[in-house]
């Protein structure tokens, strides 16, 4: 049973474009996606998309991956950080027999399951109020991770 590392931090915050601005340039961070939630689900803008283009399109981008060497920061975009901060979850990758045994053990030590996809992905609360992400899948590649890449469909920004 083995975990592997953590695969992304997920903050919460009011501004985007500024945190994108901020952590791509303190970090040496690029730009991995951008997503927007639509009543469809989740889309990916185009990567040649810049911020100009998407708010001249008036298109309200929900989510960044940004990326460097094992570095994967997450930032989700909320119209005001709440008392539950800017801390969203931690992403962890583990194996699948650490999947089964990580559920098993939430349950037991109280912890909410959140979202369940038996041998890919666990997402559970704990008493303590932290959210924990576990997959089997690496972000060695977060571009290809994105919902655009992952099922073809793009928001096409002009």
């Amino acid at each position: 049973m083995t975990l592997q590392g953590f695969t992304h931090l997920a903050l919460r915050v009011e501004r985007l474009r500024d945190a994108e601005a901020l952590y791509a340039e303190l970090f040496s961070l690029a730009v991995a996606f951008r997503e927007t939630e639509t009543p469809d689900g989740w889309l990916t803008i185009r990567p040649e998309a810049d911020w100009d283009a998407i708010e001249k399109a008036d298109t309200d981008v929900g989510l960044v991956m940004l990326y460097r060497d094992g570095l994967r920061l997450a930032l989700e975009a909320v119209d005001r950080v709440s008392r539950e901060g800017l801390l969203s979850h931690v992403g962890v990758q583990a194996d699948a027999r650490e999947l089964d045994r990580l559920r098993e053990r939430a349950v037991a030590a109280g912890c909410e399951i959140v979202a369940d996809q038996h041998g890919r992905a666990l997402i559970f609360d704990d008493p303590l109020g932290v959210r924990w992400e576990v997959n089997t899948f690496a972000y060695d590649d977060p571009a290809s991770i994105s919902t655009g890449a992952r099922t073809g469909v793009w928001l096409n920004v002009p």
